[in-house]
C-alpha cells in the first residue's frame, strides 16, 4: 500500500513538473489538439524507478488543447458485446490552461488515472477491474500510446489498451488502430482501454 501511495505522489510531482520538451512548429501546435508521451529526463526516470520499482507500469501523456475546447473526460474502458463501455470515468467540465497532463498507473487489478490541467486542479481515480491477471504473461498483451496523435473533440482517443485470451499466447495489439478495429477486440477474450476525450 505504501508503494502505490509513493508511485502516485511522485506520478503527481513529475505531472506537475514535466513539461513539453524539444523545439515545436508554433503554427502546428496552435492549429491542432494534440496528445503525446510525456519525455522524461534521466533524472525523472530514475526518479519515478526509484519509487515504483523499474518494473512499474506506468504511462505519462501531454495534451495540447486548441481554441474552442471545454473540458475533457477521461475513461477507463471494457470492450463488451461488440462496443466500448466504460467502467470509471472522471475529466474536466472546464480547462484551466491550454494543457493536460495525465498519468496512468497499473497495479494489481487497479488502473489508477491522475490528472492534471496547467492551471493546478489535481485529481485520480482508480477502479478495480474483474479478469485482470498481470501476474502472468500468457495470455495478456498491453500496448501504450507511443507518438503523438491529433485529437478531434467528440472522438475517444486511447492511451492504453490491454487484451486477453485463453491459452498461451494472445494476437498483438497497437494503438490507436487495434482500439477501433471491431473485429480484432472481438477475438479476444477480454480488452481494457484507458481514452481521453476532449469537449467543445
Amino acid at each position: 500500500m505504501k508503494k502505490l501511495l509513493c508511485i502516485a505522489l511522485t506520478l503527481t510531482l513529475l505531472l506537475a513538473g514535466c513539461g513539453p520538451r524539444g523545439a515545436e512548429d508554433p503554427e502546428a501546435s496552435a492549429a491542432a489538439h494534440t496528445i503525446r508521451p510525456l519525455e522524461l529526463s534521466q533524472e525523472e526516470e530514475a526518479l519515478l524507478n526509484l519509487v515504483g520499482g523499474s518494473d512499474a507500469d506506468y504511462g505519462l501523456f501531454d495534451c495540447a488543447v486548441g481554441e474552442g475546447v471545454t473540458g475533457c473526460t477521461i475513461e477507463v474502458l471494457s470492450w463488451q458485446d461488440g462496443a466500448w463501455t466504460t467502467l470509471a470515468e472522471g475529466g474536466l467540465s472546464s480547462l484551466q490552461s491550454d494543457s493536460l497532463r495525465l498519468g496512468i498507473v497499473l497495479s494489481g487489478d487497479k488502473i489508477t488515472v491522475n490528472f492534471q490541467d496547467g492551471g493546478g486542479g489535481r485529481y485520480s481515480y482508480a477502479p478495480r477491474l474483474d479478469g485482470i491477471d498481470r501476474t502472468t504473461g500468457s495470455g495478456r498483451a498491453w500496448t501504450w500510446l507511443e507518438s503523438a496523435q491529433a485529437l478531434t473533440p467528440g472522438t475517444r482517443a486511447p492511451l492504453y489498451l490491454e487484451v486477453y485470451d485463453s491459452g498461451d499466447g494472445v494476437r498483438a495489439a497497437t494503438l490507436p488502430d487495434t482500439f477501433s478495429d471491431a473485429g480484432q477486440l472481438d477475438s479476444y477474450a477480454r480488452a481494457y482501454a484507458v481514452a481521453v476525450t476532449l469537449e467543445g
